[in-house]
């Protein structure tokens, strides 16, 4: 069995880009602090916003491996949660919720009944692949908060627990980085101009986030083992 998932392998490779500005920072720092002052400072708030989009990638990634897997190896509907289904159907499911007319709210059950009918017993495995583009519908942005939220579609609700003990006294210094990288990503994003950090800062955030993505894929792998299926 693989130490890690393909989803953190691809993670790791995504992340080399985000080195790699991080590097053209350190050195024009190296050289002029002063006048390349703009050009370090456009190189760290790209770098932050790269790092937080990747930790994104990063679990939708890792939930897709798993829909996949769910599948191909012929989970029994039966052992899986409710808050499952209702996610492959979330986009049907809020439209027929919205609905207040009796043709509109007939048309809506048409629709789930056409397209996700199949999908909804808990009888015998999943008959076609799931869509991770429904699954994942929703979540951006990942706060620690967001994550947690991700993993219990999947019935994962042990995972703050999870990480704690595998982290020990790393656990709250990690989460702070996840969540400050996604403050700051947030922020950039919002047109704050005032917003950086320096190349010395990325190279213990990148650090962080690395323990936090490696770290939660190996805890949410050894849940899926358990739980669903192996995924690694």
């Amino acid at each position: 069995m693989a130490r890690y998932t393909v989803a953190y392998s691809s993670f790791v490779t995504r992340l080399a880009e985000v080195e790699t500005l991080r590097d053209l920072a350190s050195e024009q720092e190296s050289i002029d602090p002063i006048a390349f002052s703009p050009s370090i400072n456009a190189l760290c708030r790209g770098t932050i916003v790269l790092l937080s989009s990747h930790v994104e990638g990063f679990i939708k990634e890792l939930g897709e491996l798993t829909l996949e897997r769910v599948h191909l190896r012929g989970v029994m509907r039966a052992a899986i949660v409710p808050q499952f289904f209702y996610h492959l159907s979330k986009d049907k499911l809020t439209e027929l919720r919205d609905a207040s007319q009796p043709e509109a709210i007939a048309a809506r059950v048409f629709d789930i009944v056409a397209r996700d009918l199949d999908l909804w017993s808990k009888v015998g495995p999943f008959p076609r692949p799931l869509s991770a583009e429904q699954f994942n519908r929703g979540f951006a942005n990942p706060a620690f908060t967001k994550i947690k939220a991700y993993f219990k579609r999947f019935g994962y609700g042990t995972f703050t627990n999870d990480l704690a003990a595998s982290l020990v006294a790393n656990y709250q210094p990690t989460v702070n980085m996840v969540n400050h990288v996604v403050d700051l990503r947030n922020k950039i994003a919002h047109g704050d101009i005032a917003i950086t950090e320096t190349p010395a800062d990325l190279t213990e955030m990148i650090r962080l986030i690395r323990t936090f993505c490696r770290s939660t894929d190996d805890v949410f792998a050894r849940w899926c083992r358990g739980s669903l299926c192996t995924i690694r």
